[in-house]
């Protein structure tokens, strides 16, 4: 049994045909898919790239306004630490020849609805002369935390015939407000 040569080429090359299909074919789906692929990687590390290319760039920006940011970090603190105020003040009060005789601490509020700001009542009782006072309050008001005068009293008593020189000192009473997040 012989067989034509031009029919025995023609099968082989079906036969070649079919199994290059069904070999080949699956293997080149296969590495379209992992070009595919790749090249969606490649595009998703060039978009993270170029993000944390601008994540730097905006860091290095802010780091120029670092001392400002420390500021607004002092002035609204996001844990608020009453013995951290009280210490400012009981120091700033010494500081300028005030005594403090008494404190008292009222109720935290949130001021508006979506600020997340909330501000805490203070009412200090303090001893001291006009000028300390002025320096003191001056102190309160160029300080970089957030704090608020309301109301401030006191009493000077009048001169008398026992004591005629005027009171140098005398008691104040002063309301605060202390702003945190």
């Amino acid at each position: 049994m012989e067989l034509d040569k031009p029919i025995s080429i023609a099968v082989i090359l079906f036969i070649i045909l079919v199994l290059s299909f069904y070999l080949v074919m699956p293997k080149y789906e296969e590495f379209q898919g992992l070009l595919t692929e790749l090249g969606r990687k490649e595009a998703e590390f060039i978009g993270k790239d170029a993000y944390f290319i601008e994540v730097t760039r905006v860091h290095k920006e802010l780091m120029l306004y670092k001392d400002n940011l420390e500021k607004i970090d002092i002035a609204l603190p996001k844990k608020f630490s009453l013995a951290t105020v009280l210490n400012f003040i009981n120091k700033k009060s010494s500081e300028n020849g005030i005594i403090m005789q008494g404190i008292s601490v009222g109720k935290g509020n949130a001021v508006g609805t979506d600020t997340g700001v909330r501000e805490i009542d203070l009412s200090l009782q303090l001893f001291g002369s006009y000028t300390s006072l002025e320096k003191f309050i001056n102190i309160l008001e160029n300080s970089a935390r957030l704090i608020e005068g309301e109301h401030i009293s006191f009493s000077i008593a009048t001169p008398t015939i026992e004591n005629p020189v005027p009171q140098q000192s005398y008691p104040i009473s002063l309301q605060l407000k202390v702003y945190s997040y």
